[in-house]
């Protein structure tokens, strides 16, 4: 059984996991990040901002999911890490390029012409994790 370095796996678990804590505390600017406009349904009216202002559409409660999402995917990857659980490992990373890519399908058809550049980084992503598993099942 191969050993791997312990740095790509903590480094893509905390970078998950710090992209979840983003998108809990932060669920309205995440939307961005991700590349999704913001809801436009429930209310006729956005609410507004301590300026006046339009914030533009709603948050949804979804948003609240995918950050929790990021965050158990972040906590798994270490926590197979550390537990020198290499197989598991390299298996969730090889989810997580099938999860990346349908984050960037998804953007891509519902982000809407001025958002959906945002697909490319969610395929980079998905890139990246592929080239990790397939390094890691050589």
């Amino acid at each position: 059984m191969t050993t791997f370095s312990p740095i790509p796996a903590y480094t893509l678990g905390a970078a998950c996991f710090g992209r979840g804590v983003m998108g809990v505390l932060s669920p309205r600017e995440e939307y961005g990040h991700v590349g999704l406009p913001l809801e436009s349904h429930i209310s006729a009216s956005p609410p507004a901002t301590a300026d006046g202002g339009s914030t533009g559409g709603l948050v949804s409660p979804l948003m609240y999911f995918k950050g929790i999402r990021e965050i158990s995917y972040g906590l798994t990857m270490m926590a197979l890490q550390r537990q020198g659980n290499e197989d598991a490992l390299t298996t969730v990373a090889a989810i997580l390029t099938l999860v990346r890519f349908g984050d960037g399908l998804v953007v891509w058809l519902y982000g809407g012409e001025k958002l959906r550049f945002r697909a490319w980084g969610h395929w980079i992503t998905s890139a990246g994790f592929l080239g990790w598993v397939m390094w890691r099942w050589r």
